[in-house]
């Protein structure tokens, strides 16, 4: 039980701070100001929860397949065999649901075992529910390593070669190592890969420069949970549109998460996000303002246009 805290406790941990610098809270959802109002569901959201639905155990196929994150065997399996060898990597492997036995280790009520098969090694995972329980809660064991091919597949399907606007300026190289890119341009997406086990998919993309890159998410709404989702990162529609009014010199430091001396305080907060303090500093000549990031950027502003920063 201690062991299943700790690790809940871990996996939010991890999920956290992969939202904090993955560059996505510096860009909001683009939406009208806040009436108190619930907001509509945006285009993107219902796009995610039109074609993927969480689906409990209960209902999977023989077969369904996962693809294997870690290099070594999580300890929420039991293989087969105690003997199972610590050295063979498990990392991009093919895990294969073959069923599910039901076992009543204490003499208690029967408890569901997931079976699964790669290349030939058993594993089991212990549900420690009843089959009853499984179906009411639509259960879905927690098992981080694994993503669900059959969503890559369908996002892969759906999703290459559409032409999205992407929201975040953190992309990331061939290595999985995070490089500076654009946010509010088109992109074309190349292709839809495994991810990692904290944000399971890759969306593989191209700009208009013929820059490839990636960015991570999870295929979950972010009305249910606090994942990096796909309305978070990718728009359909082109943000530029609802910005006129910008010329295209703020808006080319806006694309790239930077600023200058003369944006007003709107076009700064669409490149920076909002700031984590703000300050009123009474001067000779007026009043000016002072945004503070936790990154250690800070602005200045008189008569509400920029006059001086360090990002």
């Amino acid at each position: 039980m201690r062991i299943g805290i700790v690790y809940m406790v871990a996996t939010v941990l991890c999920i956290f701070v992969t939202s904090c610098f993955t560059g996505v809270e510096s860009t909001k959802k683009i939406t009208m100001p806040d009436t108190g109002e619930i907001a509509a569901q945006s285009p993107e959201d219902r796009f995610i929860e039109s074609y993927f639905v969480q689906q409990g155990c209960d209902t999977w196929r023989i077969g369904k397949p996962f693809y294997y994150t870690d290099e070594k065997l999580s300890f929420v399996f039991r293989p087969e065999k105690p003997t199972f060898p610590d050295s063979i990597s498990l990392k991009g492997k093919i895990f294969t649901y073959v069923g599910s036995i039901e076992e009543s280790p204490f003499g208690g009520d029967d408890k569901v075992v997931l079976l699964f098969d790669c290349e030939g090694h058993k594993f089991r995972y212990e549900t420690g529910k009843t089959r009853e329980e499984i179906g009411r809660l639509k259960y879905t064991p927690l098992i981080p390593p694994f993503i669900d091919i059959d969503d890559l597949n369908m996002a892969r399907s759906l999703l290459k070669d559409r032409v999205l606007y992407i929201k975040t300026p953190m992309w990331y190289n061939e290595k999985s190592e995070a490089i500076e890119g654009r946010k509010l341009i088109p992109v074309r997406v190349v292709d839809i890969r495994p991810g990692n086990n904290v944000l399971p998919v890759e969306v593989w993309f191209e700009d208009d420069k013929g820059n490839q890159a990636g960015v991570f998410m999870s295929l979950l709404s972010s009305s249910r949970s606090q994942y990096i989702t796909f309305d978070r990162l990718f728009s359909f529609e082109n943000p530029r549109l609802q910005y006129k009014e910008i010329q295209d010199d703020a808006w080319e430091q806006i694309t790239l998460g930077k600023v200058k001396t003369g944006m007003t305080k709107a076009e700064c907060k669409l490149s920076l996000g909002n700031p984590n303090e703000v300050k009123k500093i009474p001067t000779y000549s007026g009043l000016r303002e002072q945004w503070i990031y936790n990154s250690g950027a800070y602005l200045f502003f008189v008569d509400d246009l920029l006059a001086d920063y360090r990002l």
